[in-house]
């Protein structure tokens, strides 16, 4: 069967089968954590919104790695339907999903920022930065399929994207190169250019990454493990 008459059999099982408790939570952290500040201070500055909408976007991007896995990946292992298909669906079921939390978190930001600052929210730039972000982590969650055989990407996931946030935010990177510079600063423009080169490697990658090796390819792996072993 062709994959693209799989695609209607498919949505519904992956629909069900999506690990979303740990996106769900994590949207509602970013909401809370943004609509708090809010609430209690009634104005923020917008360096301060700014890193509070950052912080709602991780979140967002390691509750979307969990989606990715797969708790039945070990009794599924022989079966008619191509590996990649339910895994590039939960990987759009992920995008969308965390997309739709972004939104929440956008504006909750927004409304956190002072009045005399508001129209200064820089919405297209953090979108970018969100969305680069996200990349990267469902990236290192196709990763984490692979070498968990399709259950543990978001473990994987989720240390190395805590790891890599903090190393972007305290690195003594050239002003040029810093994925995390302050809004309206001069690193501003060259810090989006980077997260827009981060975004196409790492989508990219989840391309690559969540496809399974070739028949061929494992064949070939398999001889020369057998070969090396006499």
């Amino acid at each position: 069967m062709r994959p693209g008459r799989l695609w209607p059999l498919l949505v519904p099982y992956v629909l069900r089968s999506c690990r979303m408790t740990p996106l769900l939570a994590a949207a509602v952290a970013g909401w809370l954590l943004v609509g708090a500040a809010t609430a209690v201070s009634g104005g923020l500055r917008l360096s301060d919104a700014v890193l509070l909408i950052r912080a709602g976007a991780v979140l967002l991007a390691v509750g979307a790695a969990f989606v990715l896995d797969d708790s039945a990946a070990a009794t599924t292992e022989v079966t008619p339907v191509p590996r990649w298909l339910p895994r590039a669906l939960r990987t759009g079921v992920a995008v969308v999903s965390a997309g739709a939390g972004w939104l929440g978190v956008l504006v909750l930001g927004a409304r956190a920022v002072g009045p005399e600052e508001r129209g200064l929210l820089p919405w297209a730039g953090l979108t970018l930065e969100a969305a680069g972000l996200l990349a990267v982590v469902l990236a290192l969650a196709a990763l984490g399929l692979r070498l968990t055989a399709g259950s543990g990407g978001g473990a994987l996931a989720t240390p190395g994207a805590l790891l890599l946030v903090v190393l972007a935010a305290l690195a003594p990177l050239p002003e040029g190169l810093q994925p995390f510079a302050p809004p309206l600063s001069r690193a501003w423009g060259s810090s989006r250019a980077v997260w827009a080169v981060l975004l196409g490697v790492a989508a990219s990658a989840v391309v690559v990454l969540i496809r399974e090796p070739s028949a061929a390819a494992t064949g070939a792996c398999d001889l020369r493990t057998a070969g090396e072993g006499r």
